[in-house]
Formats: structure tokens, sequence, C-alpha cells
């Protein structure tokens, strides 16, 4: 994907985004100093990012018909009922596949290529409807991007800028592991100006699950975010690792699996997940529980 092409898309995201507020929890801050910290490690969605579900996947519960057929629509492409209903069932079809297909190849718990699904459910909508056109995989991504900012709207976190502009001046390491696809980063640069690494990211401890084509709450996942880490720094442990996630089961449990130190981020009600009925987080407890993104330059 080219600037150009990913300018579009930027563009798309201001355009189809109005922004989110947080719905308090309730919680209270739990947090104290945790020294030896070097790496400072986000979830992206319900963490550094409001998510309008909560979370991101393409088995999100708000996948919507109207949704998709206003999509198919901003991409020229045929969007009456019939073709909507037989492009959403094809979806599941088609992730359902290529999952299966992932799984066989060893991955716990597979991420797929949504440009790919969408250029595999586009063809077939374009020979159902008789469309006289290519769909190129600039066309998947496109849609792609149309769904998503319709399906999953999100927005910066309160105080996400200066909080990470803090955290900088603290001395340690910012990077990412997520769930996420490739819109992830262009969202980000949409909405808040900035590249990942002009907020202070290291690009060599961003860890995106799309790339990996493998996800959370796989243990894997986490260990190869430490054998970037472990590139990156020869000396790296678990324990200098402060990870943030909103999620017990996706976020928590598989970083104190690796001997990571945690904070689950409890700022939003949407994205909040204790996961209490898991016998994996039923007696896990994190080090930090914050309400808001600032409360970590505290107990750095």
């Amino acid at each position: 994907m080219n600037r150009e092409e990913e300018a579009r898309l930027e563009d798309r995201f201001k355009k189809l985004t109005a922004m989110l507020t947080v719905q308090p929890t309730g919680e209270e801050p739990q947090l104290k100093q945790l020294d030896g910290i070097r790496y400072l490690i986000f979830d992206f969605y319900g963490t550094l990012f409001i998510s309008g579900v909560g979370d991101i996947g393409v088995d999100a519960e708000s996948q919507n018909l109207e949704r998709f057929r206003k999509a198919l629509e901003a991409c020229d492409l045929p969007a009456d009922r019939k073709i909507a209903i037989l492009g959403f069932g094809l979806f599941g079809e088609v992730v359902d596949k290529d999952v299966d297909r992932l799984r066989k190849q060893g991955l716990e718990t597979p991420e797929v290529r949504i440009e790919e699904v969408w250029l595999e459910v586009l063809n077939s909508i374009r020979k159902e409807s008789g469309l006289d056109r290519e769909i190129t995989s600039e066309l998947a991504r496109q849609f792609a991007v149309e769904y998503e900012a319709r399906m999953n709207p999100v927005w910066p976190m309160p105080g996400l800028d200066p909080s990470l502009r803090t955290f900088a001046g603290k001395g340690v390491e910012l990077g990412i592991i997520s769930n996420s696809q490739f819109y992830t980063p262009i969202a980000f640069r949409a909405l808040t100006g900035k590249e990942l690494e002009e907020s202070g990211f290291n690009r060599n401890l961003l860890h995106w699950s799309y790339e990996e084509q493998l996800k959370k709450p796989s243990v894997d996942f986490y260990r190869r975010f430490m054998k970037k880490l472990h590139a990156h720094d020869p000396e790296a442990s678990p324990e200098m690792v402060l990870y943030v996630g909103n999620d017990m089961l996706k976020d928590i449990w598989p970083a104190s699996e690796l001997g990571m130190r945690t904070a689950l981020f409890a700022g939003d009600e949407r994205s909040l997940r204790w996961r209490r009925e898991d016998p994996r987080c039923k007696n896990l407890k994190p080090d930090l529980v914050i309400t808001e993104l600032i409360q970590l330059a505290d107990c750095l």
C-alpha cells in the first residue's frame, strides 16, 4: 500500500468518525510504585482508543446488514438488499474457512487478514451481480475501512497525547501488542494527526495480530513479542515490561503467564472485561488497575 492510498483511507476515517466519550466504570484505581520498568506496552482497542463495540474482531456483535450496505454504496458497488444479504453471509463463511486453514497450520487462535477476506467476498458479489469491474486489493482495503469505521467507531482515549509524552519523559520505551488489522495504524494517524513513532512508540515494539496471523489470548502471540524485544534489547526480561490492557483474559492473563507486570485499564464500561467466569482469570490479579492513562505516570 502506497502513501497516497493510506492518505485516502485516513481521510475516510476522519470523515466517518465522530468523537466518542468514555462511559465510567465505577472502578477505583489500584496504584503502586513499580520498580525496574523499562518498557510500557499497550493494547490498542479499548485501551489507547475508545472502541464503540469495546474491541476489534470479525466476530463482533455489532455486525450489521445496513452498515454493510452503506459500505457497498460508498465503494460504488451493488448495494441492493439481496446482494447485501449475500455478501454479509459470505463474510462469515470466508472468515471461518480462513480460520480453519490457519488452525491446520498449527495456529491456536488465528487472525485473518481482513483485506483478503473482503477481496474474496467482493469478487463473489461481482459475479452474482454481473458487475463489469475489477475487484482489486485496493478496493478491498477501501471497503474494509468503510465498513470498520461504521461498525466499530473509535476515538483516542482522553489525555492520550499528553500521557504518551509524559511516559516518554519517564525514560521508558513505548510499544503495542494488539489484535488489529491493516487499518489500525491508519486510524491512529487519522485521529491523532501523528505517526505512532511521533507519539513516542518504538517501531521495533509494535506487534500487530494481522502481521503475525495470530491473535490474543494466545500466549505464543506474546512470546513472539518477547522475541522482538530481545532482538531490540538482548538484556530485556519480562519483568521489565508493564503491559496495559482492558481485558483480563486477552491482555492480563497471557502477559502474566510470561512474567510481565500488568495494568488493567478500567476506564470505559464498553471495553472493561473482568472475565471472572473464566478459570484462567478467577484468581488472577493485575499489578495495577487504572481508570485514566495518566495514572501510570505515578507508578513508574
